[in-house]
């Protein structure tokens, strides 16, 4: 019976491909069938860990291997298929004749087929035979006989006893997988696992449990060393890309950084990571091109910019420098350290030295001006170089204007440029991008300006206009909007531009508003913002103000831009709380400012002539027929005097002596005095009392007001004031207010001095009655002093004393 089954195993493991079928629900065990291939083996053999093993864990942790499958021969008649069968069952007769397995542990592990066939005899199928045939699709070989006879057929005869004798000649053994779990555990005692029959050596664990790996074939080898290689080719070829694109870096430094990158292995890494940072960064310029040259350069130069060399040993520097720089100017010139030293030969050098680096580097002033550290060496041909120099810098920028000057770099070259030393025509060439290629299609050699051509062509004035606003628009960045160049085409655009094309970019440019106001275009251009924005637009430029508002003040051209804001913002409640809160809150730095004053005399008297000059009237008078303002002038003045003035004139109490003496607050106290709106009296009293301090003629360490030359002057205005104060209605004068304060015989004393002595006679010309009366009086029986008096101030004071002695009995 066991031979027939043998005969029927081999007839189907070698028979054709078509008629085998391959189990799917039936789960190997690890013993290998030693009589040959049957129905249940037809998949791969597979090793995975023992069946016994409580841990599952571990069959995933090894992983699976399986082994290529065998090539099938085929008989083609039944003599050859016996004579395969005899040397079969031959072979299997002679491999298991000493195999004796009575002594192995089951819990070791084997190293052979042979005992992978004793250790693990196949398990109960019963189960698995059943539930396999439930699954077995239609028309597969019934399988059952077969496994019951290879549960009843056991271990084969002697293979227990081989595998002892095996063990007890010390013949090493793989740990089990209980060892195998503790020493991944950190278990080192291995040996207390072992059955005490066990007399084999025990094979040391290994470092890590690592998974079996599947061996590779050849192809998968070879595939994964070529896209190892074009990995690295690939990189290496993005580095030189890199070194490529660095502006002024030779070959040979890139070659050098490829062999590098190539040879250097870890020990080589590691040597230089353990170096100092210094001693590291010396070591990667000592690798550079030009190493030596660099260095002697640097040497020569730290000599040469020092202010005490003589002439004869500066010429002998350069000679030395220019023959050592010479052919390398292009990349010495990006760097940080040689860049300043070809900046100190073009500085220092002859005539002849600066042509020659000039000669070399023309090629780059564009390039150059664009970097961090070449650009300075553009600036030194600018401010040392010749006038074909200069020229030839600014040509260079022809054509590139645009995007230079929004560039970080390039556009404080470009401004430099354009605001130091171009002339007329060359700073026309350099806005003329601006305009658009309208403008450069029209333009002919009479046409010297934007107005010029809008004058000779007026039918290409939208054209020209909307290409302008085409390239505004990008313009409008924070950085961009501080060189003086963009302000000047901003405001050539306002002034030509509609009302609509006007609008419409005062909401784009409204956030940056404040970035323009420092230069005189661009004040305009934001007066425009202001005239030419709606409600919302001046609402969102005024608060863009906040925390910039006193030095807006104390700008030469920024505080013009106030003076507008005043006169056309309807929103009065927003100007108080915005603006002139925060200028309140520092008025004394306003005040003492001479643009500060500006605004203070514009809030109390706006476009006095006393006060602003008529070209500054001329321009605000422009933003009057603006199309957004709604409220009256005279409302809005008043609204925003009553919110200054009570400040004003404590401000005056505060600051009394200061302003008094003081020709360029004169003014600014006469306006709060004149203008302001409240009860002046204790503004004039302050003063008064200053007035009434002892007078000693001619002293010169506390000279008093009357005889002081800021402020007498300041006596005299508000004296003369009083004249205008009385045909207003005003009730409150100075004049009475100093008499009121002066003590008796204060106005005598005044008379000893050539100012004092005006002070009277500006008292006695009000013609006013209470006044005349009370210095008539104070003055009585000082005629012939004065009579002895040579100074004209005393005759002319006579004079009048003598005109009024028929009303008054002096």
């Amino acid at each position: 019976m066991r031979l027939g089954i043998e005969d029927s195993s081999f007839e189907e493991a070698y028979a054709p491909k078509t008629k085998r079928r391959k189990m799917t629900s039936y789960n190997h065990s690890t013993r290998g069938n030693p009589e040959g291939n049957s129905i249940l083996q037809e998949d791969q053999p597979k090793l995975t860990a023992p069946p016994n093993s409580d841990n599952d864990s571990l069959n995933s942790s090894f992983g699976t291997v399986s082994s290529p499958p065998k090539k099938r021969k085929m008989f083609r008649n039944q003599k050859q298929l016996a004579k395969a069968t005899q040397k079969y069952h031959s072979k299997k007769d002679t491999m298991y004749s000493d195999t004796d397995l009575s002594t192995l542990d089951q819990t070791d592990t084997p190293d052979s087929l042979s005992m992978i066939s004793a250790i693990n005899p196949v398990s109960d199928m019963s189960m698995q035979t059943t539930f396999s045939r439930m699954q077995r699709p239609m028309g597969r070989a019934d399988v059952t006989m077969e496994r019951a006879v290879q549960r009843a057929r056991g271990q084969p005869d002697g293979a227990e006893k081989s595998f002892h004798r095996m063990a007890s000649k010390g013949v090493q053994r793989y740990p089990t997988i209980e060892e195998v779990r503790e020493s991944a555990e950190g278990v080192t005692d291995t040996s207390s696992n072992r059955s005490e029959g066990d007399s084999g050596t025990l094979m040391p664990p290994p470092a890590a449990l690592q998974p079996m790996e599947r061996r590779k074939s050849i192809r998968v080898k070879i595939s994964r060393a070529a896209s190892s290689a074009a990995g690295k080719l690939k990189g290496l070829k993005a580095k030189k890309n890199l070194n490529d694109s660095r502006t002024g870096v030779s070959a040979g430094k890139r070659r050098l950084e490829d062999s590098q990158a190539i040879e250097t292995d870890e020990s080589k890494k590691t040597k230089l990571k353990e170096l100092p940072f210094k001693d590291r960064r010396k070591v990667r310029k000592m690798l550079k091109n030009n190493f030596n040259m660099i260095q002697r350069s640097k040497q020569i130069w730290d000599e040469l910019r020092r202010h005490d060399v003589k002439e004869k040993r500066r010429s002998e520097l350069c000679s030395e420098l220019m023959t050592m720089v010479k052919g390398n100017m292009k990349e010495l010139s990006f760097a940080h350290d040689t860049a300043r030293v070809l900046q100190c030969l073009v500085q220092y050098g002859t005539p002849d030295k600066r042509e020659e680096v000039f000669s070399e580097l023309k090629d780059q002033m564009c390039v150059m001006a664009k970097s961090k550290y070449a650009k300075f060496i553009v600036k030194k041909f600018l401010v040392y170089g010749t006038k074909v120099h200069r020229n030839a810098v600014i040509k260079s920028f022809k054509g590139s204007v645009r995007k230079l000057i929004r560039h970080k770099e390039a556009s404080d070259v470009v401004e430099f440029a354009y605001n130091e030393y171009a002339i007329a025509a060359q700073r026309l060439s350099l806005l003329e991008e601006f305009y658009g290629p309208s403008f450069m299609l029209f333009k002919t050699p009479d046409v010297k300006s934007l107005d010029q051509m809008l004058l000779v062509q007026p039918d290409k004035r939208d054209m020209i206009l909307s290409n302008m606003k085409d390239a505004l628009l990008p313009l409008i960045e924070k950085e961009v909007l501080k060189h003086t160049m963009v302000h000047r085409v901003f405001f050539e655009f306002f002034v030509y531009a509609s009302d609509k094309m006007r609008t419409d970019m005062v909401e784009s440019l409204r956030d940056c508003v404040i970035h323009m106001m420092h230069t005189r275009d661009g004040s305009r251009v934001a007066m425009y913002c202001f005239w030419y924005g709606t409600a919302k637009d001046r609402k969102v430029i005024i608060k863009s103000f906040k925390t910039h508002v006193v030095k807006i003040c104390k700008e030469e051209h920024g505080h013009m831009v106030l003076l507008a804001m005043f006169d056309v913002v309807d929103d009065t409640k927003i100007v108080q709380k915005a603006v002139l809160e925060e200028m309140l809150k520092s008025l004394n730095e306003v005040a003492t400012d001479q643009h500060g004053r500006k605004v203070l005399l514009y809030l109390l008297s706006p476009r006095d002539p006393h006060h602003f000059h008529p070209d500054i009237v001329r321009v605000l008078v422009e933003g009057d027929k603006n199309p957004h303002s709604k409220k009256d002038k005279a409302v809005r003045h008043r609204e925003l005097l009553e919110f200054v003035s009570s400040q004003l004139l404590q401000y005056i109490v505060d600051n009394t002596r200061d302003m008094v003496l003081d020709n360029a607050s004169m003014l600014l106290l006469l306006a709060i005095l004149t203008h302001a709106i409240g009860d002046p009296s204790a503004a004039m009293k302050a003063m008064a009392k200053i007035a009434a301090e002892p007078f000693v003629a001619g002293s010169l360490d506390n000279m008093h007001i009357v005889e002081h030359s800021a402020g007498h002057m300041t006596l005299k205005r508000l004296i003369q004031n009083d004249r205008d104060r009385i045909q207003a209605g005003h009730t409150v004068l100075f004049s009475q207010v100093l008499l009121d304060t002066l003590t008796e015989g204060s106005l005598k004393s005044w008379a000893a001095c050539n100012r004092g002595c005006f002070m009277l006679i500006f008292l006695l010309e009000l013609d006013h009655p209470d006044i005349t009366d009370r210095v008539i009086t104070q003055l009585t029986g000082i005629r012939k002093a004065l009579k002895k008096m040579t100074f004209k101030g005393a005759q002319i004071l006579l004079q009048k004393l003598d005109a009024l002695s028929g009303e008054y009995k002096l």
